[in-house]
């Protein structure tokens, strides 16, 4: 069997970021994406595509901050499964739900793959044959794993900058998940917050990537959910610590009285704990200026609303911005974070400006190519 030639895009790019994900036991990367690779036919069930869930994983309090509860309806009945927000979470929710108690040794069979399997797939799945299927399936996985992974080429020199950022696209799904509303906001002609919030991320995301290719810059870019997922407040921040970020920058669009407007950014206050300060708010002085910027390119008199403390804001403390949760204690604080609202969005003009008028891609994409150039100077900045 052969690497399917009409393979999806989903499942390339899940290839591709395990290919370049550090895990302990590099030596079971193929094993495990076999396993995938029969759970998820390829990548093309339902719940691979619907809810990045690969694996097949049903739901475990355990998975509680990897993953969100579903009920999905199986080839052997409707149960609960997990759903995750990104690849990322789905990649390290596996090793979470691997290393629970039904699975406990399993660390001592990483000697190679086929340990690894025999010893986990009577647990994982009682179907006759289960382990011997993956198996088969070994050398295609490997296969696709050297395929992903471009060839590493010796640099001339080292990138002049090297950073990782994380996006936050501020709500998601359908129901409340750790203090995160599913949507806030809507504009006038009925769009989302949050499918706004994660399509300017995406958008950020592929401008700060081609900035970062086009001037040799390592800079890795992690969103806190790439579908329309919900994802807890601590655990949006906690993204940022796991990954030892440089910066965390929140999403969101505003909605008020359908007469407000502007684009304001939001810091955690000194009364909070903020323990860098500083630093968070000269990083949203460059991404206010950025939005701003962007947008009166296309309406002039939109309005500066500045930055602000949270606790001066009307929803009062803002959790995703929370230091500890961030990584960032007084002797280490390496990440700088802020909270940008966009625009109120239940204003007509507004609406027309980012979703309905003829220039409204072009305004997204404007806007999004200024936060990434505002990130990547900050960046540059701190080195």
């Amino acid at each position: 069997m052969a690497v399917p030639t009409n393979l999806s895009t989903l499942f390339k790019d899940l290839a591709l970021l395990y290919a370049r994900t550090d895990i302990q036991y590099s030596q079971l990367k193929a094993v495990t994406l076999a396993q995938w690779i029969l759970e998820s036919g390829w990548g093309e069930s339902d719940l691979a595509k619907n809810h990045y869930n690969f694996g097949g994983l049903k739901w475990r309090k355990e998975m509680t901050g990897f993953a969100t509860r579903i009920l999905y309806q199986a080839n052997d009945g409707a149960d609960y499964y997990c759903q995750f927000a990104s690849l990322e979470r789905f990649i390290r929710g596996y090793w979470r739900f691997i290393d629970r108690s039904p699975y406990t040794g399993w660390e001592e069979r990483t000697d190679s793959g086929e340990a690894f399997i025999r010893f986990i797939g009577p647990v994982y799945s009682p179907s006759p044959g289960y382990v011997d299927r993956v198996l088969a399936l070994v050398d295609e996985a490997q296969m696709l794993l050297d395929t992903v992974t471009e060839p590493v080429m010796a640099p001339l020199e080292s990138p002049s900058l090297r950073g990782t950022v994380v996006l936050d696209p501020g709500h998601g799904g359908t129901r409340k998940v750790g203090g995160s509303s599913p949507n806030n906001a809507i504009s006038a002609s009925g769009i989302k917050e949050k499918t706004m919030t994660l399509e300017m991320a995406l958008l950020v995301r592929d401008a700060l990537q081609q900035t970062a290719a086009q001037n040799g810059y390592d800079i890795r870019v992690i969103l806190t959910r790439t579908a329309d997922v919900n994802v807890g407040i601590a655990e949006r921040a906690n993204t940022a610590s796991m990954e030892r970020a440089n910066l965390f920058l929140a999403i969101h669009f505003n909605g008020f009285n359908k007469q407000t407007s502007g684009v304001e950014t939001y810091i955690r206050a000194r009364a909070n704990g903020n323990v860098n300060f500083e630093q968070d708010e000269a990083f949203a002085w460059r991404i206010q200026g950025a939005v701003l910027g962007a947008l009166r390119t296309y309406a002039p008199a939109t309005r500066d609303r500045g930055v602000k403390e949270d606790s001066a804001s009307g929803g009062g403390v803002l959790g995703v911005l929370e230091d500890r949760a961030l990584g960032n204690v007084p002797r280490d604080h390496p990440c700088r974070a802020c909270l940008v609202e966009i625009e109120f969005i239940d204003v007509p003009r507004v609406d027309r400006l980012l979703n309905t008028g003829p220039d409204a891609r072009q305004v997204r994409r404007t806007l999004a190519g200024a936060i990434a150039a505002a990130m990547v100077e900050d960046l540059l900045a701190d080195r």
